[in-house]
């Protein structure tokens, strides 16, 4: 793969830096809660639902609400489509920072 190639590659959907970091931090877990998540990534909770939607609408996280008690929880989790794209963002990703090689 050319430079080129890598480039076309990446998928503007994860780029954001708040969602690679996002997709990085779920990717190493099988969920997590949304509070962890929040402060884990240091962003307010309007830009981690933003972003969150967003790799929802495009089926690369998974969202799920319950109750534990009274206590609403709200858990995220990066599907098997969102895990094959974030490992092919950062193969294009590996191939940039190769340069010219």
């Amino acid at each position: 793969m050319n430079l080129a190639e890598a480039r076309a590659a990446l998928d503007d959907r994860i780029h954001s830096p708040v969602r690679l970091t996002l997709m990085a931090a779920l990717n190493s877990v099988d969920s997590v809660d949304y509070q962890t998540l929040r402060e884990e990534l240091g962003v307010s909770y309007s830009l981690l639902s933003k972003h969150a939607g967003i790799l929802e609408g495009v089926g690369y996280l998974r969202i799920t609400k319950a109750f534990a008690g009274r206590t609403p929880t709200t858990r995220m989790s990066v599907t098997r489509a969102g895990r094959d794209a974030f490992e092919r963002h950062l193969g294009a990703l590996d191939r940039i920072m190769q340069g010219l090689t």
